[in-house]
């Protein structure tokens, strides 16, 4: 009989201890955001600065782990087949609905809880050699690029969301362009530099400061605004409406994960992203904070992703 009531009681307080640690989810376990690209990147310096803000909301370690691979598809494959208890945490971006896209992954972001999306990077200009030889404005190089249709190269990585960016440019503008696949900016700035591309879609946090010291020069920003101070003509400026497509980034769950940790995790997000701080964060990098959860979040992907599908064809070549 003793043996009886202290089994009772083992199991009564193991019962109220898994309660309480739901009731402080994520509880005494280390969460693991997942980050799909390298150390030192935009995505892996975005996710670090808010996930650790967010960490403290929540009164919780988050420890974040790079894991590289097939356009952030190995990243992603980890979290989906990782147990729905909010203890794994998968952050990305654009590149996510890319891969889907071009059947990189036979998954996508339906197959996840999405948590909310959180950045929109719209700092991408028109970068070009500023001693290129052929053009010193935007009219210019449109007028370049019909004169001769397929000689105007743009360096950037084939497949990602920048090789989007550059067919839909290239596309509104009525040019013809060719592609050369680089691989990030540690092969696309040298590139540029000798001028054996014509031009790339820049991040304004990654290149402006080459556009500073007068190496690069800014012909139009794909924003709504210049984001170097200057009459630099903007896509809105031109056209009367914004350019279609930024890049976005966000948080997803494993697909089940309950939907009590996903909306305390949002509320510490929201905050997080609404706060001072990482408005000062954003604003250093140009990029904007926007917080979107739930189906608001999905409905925003899903309208991304049907633009995108409208060039499918195209970077698969097609």
């Amino acid at each position: 009989m003793k043996k009886l009531v202290a089994l009772i009681l083992a199991l009564a307080c193991l019962f109220c201890a898994a309660t309480a640690m739901a009731d402080e989810w994520p509880g005494k376990k280390t969460v693991q955001m997942i980050i799909p690209f390298g150390a030192g990147g935009d995505t892996d310096l975005h996710c670090r600065v808010l996930t650790e803000m967010v960490s403290k909301e929540l009164g919780t370690d988050i420890v974040c782990t790079n894991v590289t691979g097939t356009s952030g598809t190995i990243a992603a494959r980890q979290v989906l087949d990782s147990e729905a208890d909010g203890n794994t945490i998968l952050w990305h971006q654009t590149s996510f609905l890319m891969a889907s896209l071009l059947g990189l992954s036979e998954f996508d972001y339906h197959d996840f809880e999405t948590a909310c999306t959180v950045i929109e990077d719209l700092s991408s200009f028109l970068c070009v050699n500023a001693n290129n030889g052929k053009f010193t404005t935007f009219d210019e190089f449109v007028q370049y690029g019909k004169d001769h249709p397929g000689e105007l190269l743009w360096g950037g990585t084939i497949g990602g969301d920048a090789h989007l960016y550059a067919m839909m440019f290239a596309d509104l503008l009525g040019i013809e362009v060719s592609y050369v696949d680089l691989d990030g900016t540690a092969e696309i700035v040298p590139a540029l530099l000798n001028n054996d591309i014509d031009f790339t879609l820049g991040i304004y946090g990654t290149y402006g400061a080459y556009v500073d010291n007068g190496d690069f020069a800014a012909l139009a920003f794909l924003g709504d605004e210049a984001l170097d101070g200057s009459d630099t003509p903007t896509w809105k400026s031109l056209f009367g409406e914004s350019f279609p497509i930024g890049k976005m980034f966000g948080y997803w769950f494993p697909k089940g994960t309950d939907q009590a940790i996903i909306d305390k995790f949002n509320a510490a997000v929201e905050k997080c992203v609404n706060s001072d701080e990482f408005k000062a964060h954003c604003a250093q990098y140009y990029i904007t904070p926007v917080y979107r959860g739930g189906e608001e979040a999905v409905s925003y992907l899903d309208a991304q992703y049907e633009l995108m599908n409208n060039y499918k064809e195209q970077l698969l070549g097609n």
